[in-house]
């Protein structure tokens, strides 16, 4: 039987994730600035590719170009891919801004009416 984090895992990710191609910045709390690219969305997390020197569950402002400022926190980390859980934002429900560029994959965030 899985214990209580992996079931709190599985049940966040469940909610589905859209593939888009956007750009942005992460910002660390030292005010350090890198460009990132945004691959997917979900609800309220999104997995990015960047060559900051993150760790895990470190705190940062990730800034989508066309939608606004995120406080986000690491939730993983393999190679040059990160996940990251959105804390605070201009709109949490990210797949909103995918799904309005009616393209597939979203190369830039729709406008929301």
């Amino acid at each position: 039987m899985a214990d209580k984090t992996e079931k709190d895992n599985l049940e966040r990710r469940w909610d589905s994730r859209l593939p888009v191609v956007w750009q942005g910045t992460v910002t660390t709390l030292d005010d350090e600035v890198f460009p990132c690219g945004i691959c997917d969305v979900s609800t309220a997390g999104t997995l990015i590719k960047c060559a900051a020197d993150l760790s895990m569950n470190t705190q940062v402002v990730l800034t989508i170009d066309g939608i606004g400022d995120f406080a986000s926190r690491v939730q993983w980390i393999s190679g040059d891919q990160t996940g990251m859980q959105l804390l605070v934002g201009p709109d949490m429900l990210l797949k909103r801004f995918a799904e309005a560029s009616q393209s597939y994959p979203s190369t830039a965030p729709g406008k929301l009416e």
